[in-house]
């Protein structure tokens, strides 16, 4: 339970501060460009543009969005699960722990700019093949579904903070935990995203860049936790426990 609630916490706080950086320069474009064509159909139809109105409209976006995190989080959590079931051993458990650590630590680094941006190297691994063509159809319509739709592919797009919350869900080894962590993180990434870049235009480019800074640092942190907790596992340094909380 405690694994599980800083995997939580880690998600969401991650999701809420990257947003102002990491998720509006990835993600600010689609925004935008459903923005305004949504208001552009608003316009023609003569019904009044509130903020309510456009609140409305990107429900279901971030809807799909999320829901295409939670599956993802929720079908590696289920697998992390049956891996460390297969193994049938702490030995196996540490190891796991010690390997999604390392793979954390990496994206922290990607993040920060020490390592070439993950993205790249997911659309390498993709053949450049990405789910923007048919998202390209959706942007226009104004039902329920194709917006629904919309969100959905959108939460296919190869982007590097998602990969280093799914590795963050692996660590969670269940189904459920697997889902919880990836709905926190993209539950704390409307916010921002909602703001229709109100955001963007109020934080400086600068600001944006050290808030996303603060979030690779916030993942290298939990990445040494995880790596130093499979150490332990393994019986290879000692637990250490501070009053009724284990760090590792």
């Amino acid at each position: 339970m405690e694994l599980l609630l800083s995997n939580i916490f880690l998600a969401f706080t991650t999701g809420l501060i990257s947003s102002f950086g990491h998720c509006l320069g990835m993600c600010g474009g689609i925004v935008a460009i459903y923005s305004a064509r949504q208001a552009a159909q608003t316009s023609a139809d003569g019904t009044p543009i509130t903020v309510w109105t456009r609140i409305r409209n990107f429900l279901p976006l971030h809807l799909g969005r999320i829901t295409t995190y939670t599956f993802f989080g929720a079908v590696i959590g289920l697998a992390s699960s049956l891996l460390t079931q297969a193994g049938g051993m702490m030995g196996w458990q540490g190891a796991f722990s010690v390997l999604v650590g390392i793979v954390m630590l990496l994206v922290s680094f990607s993040l920060l700019g020490i390592l070439p941006p993950i993205e790249a190297t997911l659309l390498s691994l993709s053949g450049g093949n990405t789910p923007m063509t048919k998202m390209r159809e959706l942007f226009g319509k104004r039902s329920f579904f194709s917006t629904l739709m919309l969100g959905i592919l959108w939460g296919f797009l190869p982007c590097g903070l998602v990969f280093a919350m799914l590795i963050l869900a692996a660590r969670a080894e269940s189904l459920l935990g697997g889902a919880l962590t990836m709905l926190a993180f993209g539950l704390g990434t409307v916010p921002t995203l909602v703001g229709f870049g109100l955001a963007a235009n109020l934080i400086s480019p600068k600001l944006r860049g050290s808030l996303q800074s603060v979030a690779a640092i916030l993942l290298m942190l939990f990445a040494v936790q995880t790596i130093l907790r499979g150490l332990a596992v393994a019986n290879i340094i000692p637990s250490l426990i501070i009053g009724p909380v284990m760090l590792w």
